[in-house]
């Protein structure tokens, strides 16, 4: 990578990972909570959501997220049911209807039923993507939750990992464990991959999971044990 280019995405992410940044952001739903359970199952619920227009997606979430407070919090009003008391019909948001909502979150209460954490379906020392896998085939069938084995960017999820995973941020949590920051992807959406494109940083066609790892690969070069960062980067790049 050219210096050039390397001090640009280094102040970059200086810039954008900061505490103003979560304002406008659905990171801003599990900043809500202290407790763990309560940042971990918002966190899921607000990546899932998170796309399309900014705007309407987080006024969502925030429905949302009244709706689980009144019943204790984002975990209890998962795994004590509360979500079937909700007699809401059609249309959520965009591709998703109420009903997504609820096998979302019936399959939440059953993974919870079973074990304490999403952490637990990933193993310490193995791959990243057995881990991916894993949670994939848990909400198989889910609208809005990758294919298990999908070959596609999965944007929102390594946007929930890197929430869950990354430590020291002012932004990301880093609660869970065994997960290293090391093996973490770089989240690619739209804006991301046309920043990387501008810069030289990938020479792929499509915003696609190889895509990400090319664009991690990049980003190993300034932050070996925190690649992820290079999602602020690249957000807060005035290349474009």
């Amino acid at each position: 990578m050219k210096q050039e280019i390397s001090k640009e995405l280094i102040n970059a992410a200086s810039r954008c990972e900061c505490t103003d940044f979560i304002k406008g952001d659905p990171v801003q739903f599990p900043h809500r909570y202290t407790d763990r359970r309560d940042i971990e199952v918002s966190a899921f619920i607000a990546a899932w959501m998170a796309y399309g227009s900014r705007k309407v997606f987080l006024g969502v979430l925030d429905r949302l997220h009244s709706m689980m407070d009144a019943a204790g919090g984002p975990y209890l009003y998962v795994t004590t049911g509360a979500w079937r008391n909700n007699d809401s019909e059609g249309c959520l948001y965009r591709f998703y209807k109420w009903t997504d909502f609820s096998m979302l979150c019936a399959r939440m209460a059953d993974v919870y039923s079973r074990m304490e954490s999403l952490e637990n379906l990933f193993v310490p020392g193995e791959p990243l993507e057995k881990g991916v896998l894993n949670l994939c085939r848990e909400f198989d069938g889910v609208n809005g939750i990758p294919v298990p084995g999908s070959t596609s960017a999965n944007k929102r999820l390594y946007m929930f990992l890197r929430w869950m995973v990354r430590k020291g941020s002012p932004v990301d949590f880093g609660i869970w464990t065994r997960i290293t920051p090391a093996q973490l992807l770089v989240p690619v959406d739209t804006h991301v991959y046309a920043t990387a494109k501008a810069l030289g940083l990938t020479s792929r066609s499509s915003a696609d999971l190889k895509t990400s790892i090319e664009i991690t690969a990049q980003m190993t070069e300034i932050w070996p044990d925190d690649p992820a960062r290079g999602d602020f980067a690249l957000y807060g790049s005035q290349v474009m």
